[in-house]
C-alpha cells in the first residue's frame, strides 16, 4: 500500500513538474509581448475561420483510425483479432492519458485492450514500441524532407535553438554513453545469471516473473516481422503522418495572415512542434512557442504566428479531451459488464 501511494505520489510530481514547465513557458512568452501585440493576437482569433479549425479536430480524428488499423495489423500475426472500436477507443483513452502523464497512456490503452480483448497486456506493449520506433523513423523522414524543402530557414532555426557550446554537447553524450553502458551491464547480467540458474528456479520468483514479461514483450514486439500485408502497414503509417501535416496546413490557413502559406512551411512546423510535443504533456505552453518561432524564420509576425500555434494545439487538445472522456463512458458500456 505504501509503495504504491509513493508511486501515484511521484506521477503526481512529474505531471506538475512538466505542467509547471509549460505555464512558465507561456508566462515568459506573454510577459514579452506589448500591449498592441496581444491586442493583435486577440484580433487573429476572432477573425479566425473556425471552419477549418474543426477540418484540424477531423484530421486529429482520422489520425487515430489509421493509428487504430496499424495496430490491429500489429496484433494478427500473435493470433489475436481484437474489435475495431475498442482498439479505436483505447487510442483515444491512451492520448487523454498522456496529456496528464508522458507515455502513462500507452500503459493503458494496452491495459483496456486486455480488459475487453483479453490480450496479454506484454504482448500488445511489445507491439506499441514497435509503433514507437516507426513513428520516430516517420518524424525522422518528416525532418529531413523538411529539410530539403526549406534547408536554410531549418538551419538558421536549428541553430538559434540548439545553439550549445561543443563541450556541454560532449559532456551531455558522455552522461548518455555512461548510462547506457551501465544499463546494457545490468541487462547482460541478468539474462546471464537466469540462463545459468532458471531450472533451479521456482515458478514464482521475481526473475521467472519478469522473462515471462520480456518474452511477451519480445513476441509482440517482433510481431512486425510477420505481417501480412506490409505494404498497407506502411500506408497506415503515411497516412497518420499525412493527417498530423494537413492538420498544421489547415490551422495556418484558418487565418487570413496566413492564407497564402504553402504545405512546405506546415511541414517545417510540423517537424519542429513534434519536438515541442516531446518536451511538455502534449506540448503545453512550448508548442506555440515553437510554431512562432518557425514561422518568423518565414517573416511572419510572431503574434500571428503564436496565434496559429495556439489554434493548432487547442483543437487537437480539444478533440483529445472530448475523445478521451467519450471513450471512457462508451468502453464499459459497449463492453457490457465484463471485467477482467
Amino acid at each position: 500500500m505504501k509503495s504504491s501511494l509513493s508511486k501515484n505520489l511521484r506521477q503526481v510530481l512529474k505531471f506538475i513538474l512538466f505542467f509547471g514547465l509549460g505555464v512558465f513557458i507561456i508566462w515568459l512568452f506573454q510577459r514579452g509581448l506589448t500591449m498592441d501585440e496581444k491586442a493583435e493576437i486577440g484580433n487573429a482569433f476572432r477573425g479566425a475561420d473556425w471552419v477549418l479549425v474543426a477540418m484540424v479536430a477531423v484530421f486529429g480524428l482520422l489520425s487515430n483510425v489509421f493509428r487504430t488499423l496499424r495496430w490491429n495489423m500489429l496484433l494478427a500475426p500473435m493470433g489475436y483479432r481484437p474489435r475495431f472500436h475498442n482498439t479505436f477507443l483505447s487510442v483515444l483513452v491512451a492520448y487523454f492519458a498522456n496529456l496528464a502523464i508522458p507515455r502513462l497512456g500507452e500503459v493503458m490503452r494496452c491495459t483496456f485492450l486486455y480488459r475487453y480483448e483479453r490480450i496479454p497486456v506484454e504482448k500488445s506493449l511489445g507491439t506499441v514500441v514497435s509503433e514507437r520506433v516507426i513513428d520516430m523513423f516517420c518524424f525522422l523522414l518528416v525532418f529531413v524532407l523538411s529539410f530539403c524543402v526549406e534547408h536554410e530557414a531549418l538551419h538558421r532555426y536549428v541553430e538559434r535553438l540548439f545553439n550549445r557550446s561543443v563541450g556541454s554537447r560532449l559532456g551531455l553524450l558522455f552522461w548518455v554513453f555512461a548510462a547506457a553502458v551501465a544499463l546494457s551491464l545490468i541487462v547482460a547480467g541478468s539474462i546471464l545469471y537466469y540462463r545459468r540458474h532458471k531450472e533451479f528456479l521456482p515458478e514464482d520468483s521475481w526473475l521467472k516473473r519478469i522473462a515471462k514479461v520480456f518474452r511477451g514483450f519480445g513476441e509482440g514486439f517482433l510481431s512486425l516481422r510477420r505481417l501480412r500485408h506490409p505494404w498497407l502497414f506502411v500506408l497506415w503509417s503515411l497516412g497518420i503522418w499525412f493527417c498530423y501535416w494537413f492538420m498544421s496546413y489547415f490551422a495556418f490557413h484558418s487565418l487570413e495572415a496566413l492564407s497564402d502559406t504553402g504545405l512546405g512551411i506546415a511541414l517545417i512546423a510540423l517537424a519542429m512542434g513534434t519536438i515541442g510535443v516531446m518536451l511538455t504533456p502534449g506540448g503545453i505552453g512550448v508548442y506555440p512557442v515553437i510554431i512562432s518561432e518557425t514561422l518568423g524564420i518565414f517573416g511572419i509576425a510572431k503574434t500571428i504566428g503564436y496565434t496559429a500555434g495556439w489554434i493548432s494545439w487547442g483543437a487537437q487538445t480539444l478533440i483529445i479531451i472530448i475523445g478521451g472522456i467519450v471513450a471512457l463512458c462508451l468502453l464499459p458500456l459497449i463492453n457490457g459488464r465484463r471485467k477482467a
